[in-house]
């Protein structure tokens, strides 16, 4: 039976206008931990220099996890904020364990300004009308988020598109999405991309395992899923592996060398209107 995957974040919601708040916030806290007041002008400058460059190279840019490149850091106001506290805080000399860095930045700071764009979601022109075509077929999300910060915000939209909140029964959240497992054997450890001069890493069996839970209950296989996402390398790469179509919602940010890739693959398609997510997915 086919089914359907959905990142949510950044995939349906348009993450440029609502990681605003968790931008601001997160720039007056590291102020406060280096020691400056908010809206530092020479905070501002730091962040504004390293986004410049993370938008001008994606592919030298990767967002590290434990001490591992696991996504291109430029493609959303989450994972530009990692560097950009890196580079303050190297600028101040404050906090040298890069292990203590990755607890705050990537656990502490990240949920604290995350929360911060709760209860304002941001939705991508047409997710709503996407959703409600889609609530009747076996449509999953699996996020990287809160599975109840994301299922909020889809009952936010049931108030003007109606059935969409049952949805909200079917969000798989802490997908960790992030964490490789170098040990499990299930996949290939790598893929290789045009235009990307390192591997992108493949053994996310956490990952794979809300993959397969969601395949099990639509009693179908990898080859009838399809998973839809706004980053390559963190939502579809994995799948694709797996034997998968994959859809790549464009954002803004999105690196060129991941558009290439999927459109020139037979299982890929570059998803520019989320309307069409339903003939990609079901047609």
């Amino acid at each position: 039976m086919q089914a359907l995957v959905l990142d949510f974040d950044g995939t349906m919601t348009d993450a440029e206008a609502e990681g605003g708040p968790f931008r601001a916030g997160y720039l007056e806290d590291l102020c406060a931990l280096v020691g400056r007041k908010a809206g530092d002008p020479e905070i501002s400058a730091i962040a504004d220099a390293v986004d410049h460059e993370l938008a001008a190279a994606p592919e030298k840019h990767p967002f590290t996890w434990l001490g591992q490149a696991v996504a291109p850091a430029t493609v959303d106001p989450y994972l530009r904020m990692v560097p950009i506290a890196n580079r303050i805080f190297d600028t101040f000399g404050v906090m040298p364990s890069a292990q203590e860095r990755g607890r705050l930045f990537g656990t502490v700071l990240y949920k604290y300004n995350y929360a911060k764009t709760l209860g304002r979601p941001v939705f991508r022109p047409g997710a709503g009308e996407c959703l409600q075509r889609l609530i009747d077929r076996a449509v999953f999300v699996v996020t990287n988020s809160d599975t109840h910060a994301v299922a909020s915000k889809i009952a936010t939209l049931d108030r003007e598109y109606p059935g969409v909140a049952r949805l909200t029964a079917r969000v798989h959240g802490f997908a960790r999405k992030f964490d490789l497992d170098p040990a499990w054997d299930g996949v290939a450890p790598e893929l290789t991309l045009p235009g990307l001069d390192r591997p992108v890493l493949l053994r996310r069996r956490i990952y794979h395992d809300m993959l397969a839970q969601v395949v099990a209950e639509a009693q179908g296989t990898f080859a009838e899923l399809c998973v839809v996402g706004d980053i390559f390398e963190l939502d579809l790469a994995l799948p694709l592996a797996l034997g998968a179509r994959v859809g790549l919602v464009r954002g803004a940010r999105t690196p060129e060398y991941e558009l290439a890739f999927v459109r020139a693959h037979p299982r890929g398609r570059v998803i520019e209107d989320l309307a069409d997510i339903e003939a990609f997915a079901f047609g």
